[in-house]
């Protein structure tokens, strides 16, 4: 289930979304999808969906790079 609640975390650094559910005691863990190309460039992981998954959070992120922040 996609929660509409945690719409406001889309597009924050991995590490601030994980320190958001870390500070809530909401068990979580980061998929992480990655592409084939330009992987030196993309470096800046970002949380694109968050699902509640039983009793805990799914955080699915993939990499940006830096001319896109």
């Amino acid at each position: 289930i996609i929660l509409n609640k945690y719409y406001n975390l889309l597009g924050l650094s991995v590490k601030e979304v994980e320190k958001y559910f870390d500070e809530k005691n909401i068990k979580h863990h980061t998929i992480y999808i990655e592409g084939g190309k330009d992987k030196e460039r993309l470096t800046n992981p970002r949380a694109i969906k968050i699902s509640e998954i039983a009793d805990s959070v799914e955080i699915t992120a993939t990499y940006f790079s830096d001319s896109l922040l």
